[in-house]
């Protein structure tokens, strides 16, 4: 995989992180809601931990990880983060995401994930994809069965937030899976 490979969407430009970046994130992230559900941030956010983050993400190695900045192709804004951490032995990669909130409900986080998958499985040829978030977090529930993922289970009491341990439900795809999905895409709204 490489850090630098830009992925192209509908509506979207799945691009590399970028230290100027940093700006962007600390505003959408300083939103309560968009940490409400995150598994490695809480708030409120503060400038530190965002640049702290962002050079570690930026120093990672390819064959470790991918961030793209997900950027609004009409405004050119950079509206979130979609990450993608790989497990090459097993030929398995997770994904991550969150975005800014006022771009919610328009179905962009499905349209990335979505394009993020075709990366893994078309061009990584992986076996397998895994996602996970917070029960409560009904929305990420959606964009992992809109986009093909199966739900495996449960982490009861997985992730330590706010003070107290929170359920985490466990999704996969795998390739077969995403064969399935992509006649349903397909369909619907090809992704170039």
């Amino acid at each position: 995989m490489s850090q630098h490979q830009v992925l192209e969407s509908t509506r979207l430009q799945l691009r590399p992180l970028e230290t100027s970046d940093e700006d962007s994130i600390v505003e959408f992230m300083s939103e309560r809601k968009v940490t409400e559900f995150l598994l490695h941030f809480g708030y409120p956010i503060c400038r530190e931990q965002v640049r702290s983050w962002l050079n570690n993400v930026l120093s990672a190695t390819p064959e470790q990880c991918g961030y793209w900045a997900l950027v609004d192709k009409e405004s050119g804004r950079l509206i979130g983060v979609i990450c993608l951490t790989l497990d090459s032995y097993n030929r398995k990669g997770e994904i991550g995401y969150w975005m800014a909130k006022n771009y919610w409900g328009r179905g962009l986080m499905t349209e990335a994930t979505w394009r993020v998958a075709q990366y893994c499985f078309d061009t990584l040829k992986l076996h397998r994809l895994e996602l996970t978030h917070m029960v409560a977090n009904k929305a990420s529930q959606r964009v992992s069965e809109k986009v093909g993922f199966q739900l495996e289970g449960c982490w009861r009491e997985g992730h330590w937030k706010d003070g107290q341990f929170k359920d985490v439900k466990i999704y996969g795809m795998l390739a077969v899976d995403y064969e399935r999905a992509r006649k349903r895409f397909a369909a619907v709204d090809p992704v170039e």
